[in-house]
């Protein structure tokens, strides 16, 4: 059986998001799989496709942004027609101290995946900054509880 096809995507402002990436990044290599992480600078729908399992992380910013790196791949994603087949997961990256746009970001890729026909196949995940947790070992924990299972779903 080969090993499934893992991309990691990252829309991040001050680079907390690509740091959380690495460590899913490295939670997915322990289990023996062999993911593609990159920011989501310059990218459409397309490049989500090469891939059977895709992880979205996120950070949100300004009023629940999206940030700026990721504003094209998520409108690309919007215009799409279907992402049925595509299994995804999400973790977004927040600060409860702005409660009314709290992990809005996350909350938005989750939802236009689901709208997409995508199935989520890992809870999404909402980090608060003001939590006094890092939001990478959060990542990674999280990784670690459903890397095992990629290997074999694919």
């Amino acid at each position: 059986m080969s090993s499934p096809r893992v991309g990691i995507f990252v829309a991040t402002m001050t680079g907390t998001a690509e740091m959380c990436a690495e460590e899913v990044q490295a939670a997915l290599e322990q289990a023996g799989l062999s993911p593609h992480s990159q920011l989501m600078d310059g990218l459409d729908a397309g490049a989500l496709t090469p891939f059977d399992f895709v992880v979205i992380i996120s950070s949100t910013y300004g009023h629940g942004d999206i940030p700026d790196n990721g504003q094209a791949l998520f409108e690309s994603v919007e215009a799409a027609q279907s992402l049925g087949g595509t299994r995804y997961a999400v973790f977004g990256l927040g600060d409860r101290t702005y409660a009314a746009t709290f992990c809005e970001a996350g909350q938005k890729w989750d939802t236009l995946l689901a709208e997409k026909g995508a199935s989520r196949f890992a809870p999404l995940v909402q980090h608060d900054a003001s939590s006094g947790t890092l939001a990478e070992d959060i990542a990674g924990a999280w990784a670690v509880e459903w890397a095992a299972q990629l290997k074999q779903a694919a």
